[in-house]
């Protein structure tokens, strides 16, 4: 059996030079442009990763922008109630502001019958439940007691009731509360469950502002535009239906922030910090200069197709800019605005002139949310994409120079091997012919 070893260089044994170091040296001098590559390429993914997050905080600032203008926005309701024991009420954005007085003289019930305690079963008979127009038979078979005929009732499909036991006693309750639910009882089993009614149907009732109201359920919708009453018990209480100013002024607040957002990174990215004497990466970038620009310019400008109403800027409802660019929301400022002319508020952020493309006659936030679709799309977009174009010509250059650099450390490596063994050649030489003269001697 034989085996074989790994080929081991001993470098200097024939010169006394230590070559390897030498080659090593060589070779971190010829990877100089390989480094300077790098070096690049860790620059340049630097600016694509704050681009990439600017882009990013682009497309949030566009998404909250369309949101201060959307269908029903800055349009919220809420209601309250005099007494919510009575009854409450949920609200959409279509509600009328206003107060209603509401009378609450009945309450929905569901049709409920009862047999006597044991009722007999008899196999081979069943009992027909129908409610509103459908009909369901449920046969009673052998060994049945009544809690497993009342699960074979509630197993039934689309059957209209469900089935109990409560003291001895099968106790039938329709799914349908009001009088339209009202349980009719048929088939040969009928007459000796001796099933009676213990609750009859009823329907909700009441009065809102004087006008009668009734409902097969405890919910009354579409008696009030947009506005949905929960009746809990008998009596009366008084809802009232006003602009939820605090769900506004959230929606104006994520507003700001996606605002700012925006202008804290480009600030950020493009400064020079004096004291640290720290430039950002993207110091004297045009692009993004006019980003900010851009966006300061459409954040306090006056909305042209306003002009003579109760307002047409961000500053006259409570939202002012900062020196640094930013906004600030005054809440207060901006709930009396809703509050004193919700319309022209809403026309500060959304109002449309018609024409394709923003323009100053259009809403701040429409506005906004044109730039920054576009800048987002268009500039920062191909921007990027010119990023990872350079980067994959970078690492094609550097593939490229690392196979010379192999090549190169290779013909060192061959080139030094062959000195050594020409040296030690000499010294061999040397050696025998000094031998010589030491004989001829």
């Amino acid at each position: 059996m034989s085996t074989s070893t790994p080929a081991v260089t001993f470098s200097g044994l024939g010169s006394g030079i230590d070559t390897a170091s030498i080659v090593s040296q060589l070779m971190r001098l010829e990877r100089a442009p390989i480094d300077r590559i790098n070096t690049q390429k860790a620059e340049l993914k630097q600016k694509q990763g704050v681009v990439q997050e600017v882009n990013g905080l682009l497309t949030k600032l566009r998404d909250a922008a369309a949101a201060m203008y959307k269908v029903g926005a800055l349009q919220d309701k809420t209601a309250t109630s005099g007494d919510a024991g009575v009854a409450t009420a949920s609200v959409s954005s279509s509600a009328a502001s206003g107060s209603y007085n509401v009378v609450v003289t009945a309450l929905a019930k569901a049709h409920t019958m009862a047999t006597g305690a044991n009722p007999p079963l008899t196999p081979g008979q069943s009992l027909d439940i129908t409610t509103g127009a459908t009909t369901a038979s449920v046969a009673i078979e052998a060994g049945d007691t009544l809690q497993t005929f009342a699960d074979r009732i509630n197993g039934t499909d689309e059957i209209g009731v469900s089935a109990s036991v409560i003291n001895d006693k099968l106790v039938l309750i329709s799914r349908e509360s009001g009088s339209a639910g009202a349980i009719t009882l048929g088939g040969t089993a009928a007459a000796g469950l001796g099933l009676a009614t213990t609750q009859p149907g009823q329907d909700a009732a009441a009065t809102i502002n004087g006008l009668a109201v009734t409902s097969a359920g405890n919910s009354i919708s579409g008696a009030i535009n947009g506005v949905t009453l929960n009746l809990a018990k008998e009596g009366s209480t008084t809802i009232t239906v006003g602009a939820d100013n605090a769900a506004s002024v959230t929606e104006a607040q994520k507003f700001v922030d996606a605002y700012n957002a925006v202008m804290k990174n480009v600030k950020l990215a493009t400064s020079y910090d004096a004291a640290t004497q720290t430039a950002g990466t993207l110091q004297g970038d045009q692009t993004m200069s006019g980003l900010a620009s851009a966006m300061r310019n459409i954040a306090g400008s006056a909305v042209t197709s306003l002009g003579g109403g109760s307002y047409d800027s961000l500053a006259q409802i409570g939202i002012t800019s900062s020196r640094d660019g930013t906004l600030t929301l005054d809440k207060n400022a901006f709930s009396a605005a809703l509050t004193a002319d919700p319309d022209a508020v809403a026309d500060v952020f959304g109002a449309d002139d018609g024409v394709t493309g923003g323009g100053p006659a259009d809403g701040i936030a429409r506005q906004l949310q044109g730039f920054a679709d576009t800048y987002s799309t268009d500039i920062l977009s191909s921007r990027l994409t010119g990023f990872t174009t350079s980067l994959t010509r970078m690492d094609d250059k550097i593939k490229s120079l690392e196979s010379l650099m192999d090549i190169r450390e290779q013909t060192l490596k061959a080139q030094f091997a062959a000195m050594e063994k020409a040296v030690s050649a000499f010294r061999s030489q040397g050696a025998d012919l000094s031998g010589l003269l030491a004989g001829l001697g």
